[in-house]
């Protein structure tokens, strides 16, 4: 195989795992949809670190504490 191939190969794999990582939308992750998201529902998304997010440290994130959260 030549080095263009794996490079080819390589590529797509990471590309693969980086969409396989995309978080869900807030919306999907509101599920009662009161326009904030709990520690609960929170839970359900891997490696969103709920403490550091709620940087008004209300208990829950508004979708700005949520989408920042996610840039990160």
């Amino acid at each position: 195989m030549n080095k263009y191939a794996i490079s080819t190969l390589l590529l797509v794999g990471i590309s693969g795992i980086a969409l396989a990582q995309e978080t869900p939308a807030f919306e999907d992750v509101d599920t009662n949809s009161d326009g904030q998201v709990s520690r609960e529902e929170a839970a359900a998304i891997e490696g969103l670190d709920f403490a550091a997010a709620d940087t008004d440290q209300n208990g829950s994130l508004s979708r700005e504490e949520y989408e920042a959260a996610q840039s990160e």
